[in-house]
């Protein structure tokens, strides 16, 4: 290996000898293992002679047995760059690496204080350095997602990021963090100051790893952003993060996308969503929000006025949870952008839904791609937003829902005195579909067809 460990407390770069750090002595090393500080005592003289002899002695026995005529073994040479302590070409020649130095020159680059930290903790795990993270400890954004990181990885970066400075955001998703490697990671957060944004998705984070994890939420209030999508979290998950936002007052994106909350998870947290005020950006998608879980969203969102962005795609909400959703956005006035896609929303919700859209004045996108709302349900949402004046909707998007003619002429006329307007849609066809016949009753078709 170029450059490594030479005995003492010691590395060997590409800049000569640097000191490394005692991390013996730093907290979370203590507080990982309940150790004390203690203060090692220097060996006697007599004690220091009798080892150096015993050395020499090895080695002059050793010399005595060598075949004198063979060749010395080659000296590995310190690496020139920090680059070649980690990497090197195989297919490359080494006349074709001296003249690439030579062309280069660059200067030594001088370690960070967490970067010494890094290489020593390593060196106490017995893991290789990763260059990726070595690098990213000097950034505001370390990204080390999918870098198959175990434990003791995760202890080294715990370390280094201890006493950091730099990085404010940390990505470890698609690495299998364990109970261990989240003690640490808590452990680190205690005491770090400038960490805010934690993504932590597809971890195969479990209830322990989530415990962990929000009791730290309940008492660190330097959080802003977390994102723990793809973990196959439950209800009882459900619970720990509902119970950490009564105390949380500033997280302000969560993801909690692609898991398992069911029902009553999904009950439990529209809830807790429902006080806070400080959550601006929730994600909500990919779960199994059905029935009671689906109505308590649409009381959420008629409490709550300080959620912006809501995303509920991919859940089981169908024409009651519209219907509640509905209510709640004829009241709502600070909601911006609603993703309702593939929630089995037939042309009774929809309908709930364009009756909002005519007095709601700040919804700016609303996504409804993938339900069954019918030819009629697109003509319903188009029509309310054409008697809004006070209407800020920038967005609709049918993708999946065929539209006609009548559909068509709508958009034209809200295009007319609303320029940025966006339909997006399934495409055409030249008349309704059944299902929108059997939908509407006969005397509102003998109404439309009278204005007509």
């Amino acid at each position: 290996m170029a450059g490594g460990f030479d005995g003492s407390s010691t590395w060997k770069l590409e800049h000569g000898q640097v000191r490394l750090i005692n991390i013996d002595r730093m907290p979370i090393h203590h507080k990982a293992l309940d150790k004390r500080r203690v203060s090692r005592r220097k060996k006697s003289p007599t004690e220091e002679t009798r080892k150096r002899s015993k050395m020499l002695t090895k080695l002059t026995r050793g010399a005595s047995k060598a075949d004198l005529k063979s060749e010395p073994p080659a000296r590995p040479t310190t690496p020139k760059y920090l680059k070649d302590y980690f990497d090197y070409d195989k297919n490359s020649s080494s006349e074709e690496s001296a003249s690439d130095e030579d062309k280069t020159k660059e200067p030594a680059k001088t370690l960070d204080m967490s970067q010494k930290i890094y290489l020593t903790a390593c060196i106490k795990e017995g893991v290789a350095p990763r260059r990726r993270l070595l690098k990213g400890l000097t950034q505001d954004g370390l990204n080390v997602n999918n870098c198959t990181l175990a434990p003791s990885d995760i202890k080294a970066l715990a370390y280094a990021l201890t006493t950091n400075m730099c990085v404010t955001s940390l990505d470890l998703s698609g690495n299998e963090i364990g109970r261990e490697g989240m003690e640490y990671l808590v452990e680190m957060l205690e005491e770090n100051m400038t960490v805010t944004e934690l993504r932590l998705s597809n971890a195969r984070l479990g209830l322990y790893e989530v415990l962990l994890l929000t009791e730290m939420l309940s008492e660190n209030m330097r959080i802003t952003t977390l994102e723990v999508s793809g973990n196959d979290l439950d209800d009882e998950c459900a619970k720990c993060f509902a119970e950490a936002l009564k105390y949380n007052r500033k997280i302000k994106k969560l993801n909690l996308s692609h898991n398992k909350f069911n029902e009553t998870g999904g009950k439990i947290l529209a809830k807790s969503i429902e006080t806070n005020d400080s959550i601006e950006y929730l994600d909500m998608s990919w779960n199994s929000i059905r029935m009671l879980g689906a109505i308590a969203w649409g009381d959420t969102l008629y409490n709550n006025v300080d959620l912006k962005h809501l995303n509920l795609s991919w859940n089981g909400f169908g024409d009651e949870g519209a219907a509640s959703i509905g209510e709640a956005l004829e009241e709502n006035n600070t909601l911006l952008t609603l993703d309702l896609s593939c929630n089995r929303i037939g042309f009774e919700g929809s309908r709930a839904i364009a009756k909002a859209l005519g007095n709601n004045s700040s919804l700016e996108s609303l996504a409804l791609s993938q339900n069954p709302v019918t030819t009629q349900g697109a003509v319903e949402l188009l029509t309310h937003l054409q008697i809004n004046d006070e209407s800020k909707l920038q967005e609709l998007l049918l993708e999946g829902t065929q539209v006609t003619n009548e559909a068509d002429d709508l958009y034209e006329e809200i295009r007319g005195f609303r320029s940025e307007f966006k339909f997006v849609h399934g495409g055409h066809v030249i008349s309704p579909d059944t299902l929108a016949f059997k939908t509407v009753k006969p005397e509102e078709k003998n109404c439309r067809s009278n204005k007509s």
